[in-house]
């Protein structure tokens, strides 16, 4: 097996133990966010578009067009797969575990976004379970499943120019 198929295995599996297993942020025993509390939250974020908007000042569009592009996030673990095979596949969805760990960790270290911030923070936010999952380690103000997001997505990307054959 040629160095790009084993880093976009490596990429997509740490995309998907960033996005489902480790918490993106949290407190343990109150609250982590993942993505899994964006799945429970899923609904909450249709259905409350216009008071998310009005909180932010926005347009219910730009509201929806983050659920979705947060929805496919969900996926991209699953589909960076599918970039064994096809490179633009791997380059597409490799993207987007990049850019939202790489958004959570500007949302966190700095104030580029004011008020929005929180916003963007209650999309993942979820029940902790048992006081167990999604695990939370946190790693200075954000949990490891940030880093992961950011390593796979930077993995998937590499793979990208990489030999396959």
């Amino acid at each position: 097996m040629e160095t790009g198929k084993i880093l976009i295995i490596l990429g997509a599996i740490l995309t998907l133990l960033g996005t489902y297993v480790f918490a993106i942020y949290g407190s343990a025993g109150l609250f982590a966010g993942s993505g899994i509390g964006f799945i429970i939250n899923l609904p909450d974020l249709f259905g409350n578009a216009d008071a998310i908007a009005l909180a932010t000042g926005w347009d219910v569009i730009f509201i929806y067009i983050f659920t979705i592009l947060f929805l496919i996030f969900l996926a991209s673990g699953i589909l960076q797969l599918a970039g064994i095979k096809y490179r633009i596949l791997a380059f597409i969805f490799s993207l987007f575990p990049l850019v939202v760990g790489a958004m959570i960790l500007i949302l966190f270290y700095t104030d580029i976004l004011g008020p929005t911030t929180g916003i963007f923070t209650l999309y993942f936010i979820g029940e902790h379970f048992a006081d167990f999952f999604p695990i939370i380690v946190n790693l200075g103000d954000v949990g490891l499943g940030t880093y992961f997001l950011v390593a796979g997505g930077a993995l998937g990307l590499v793979s990208v120019f990489l030999p396959r054959d």
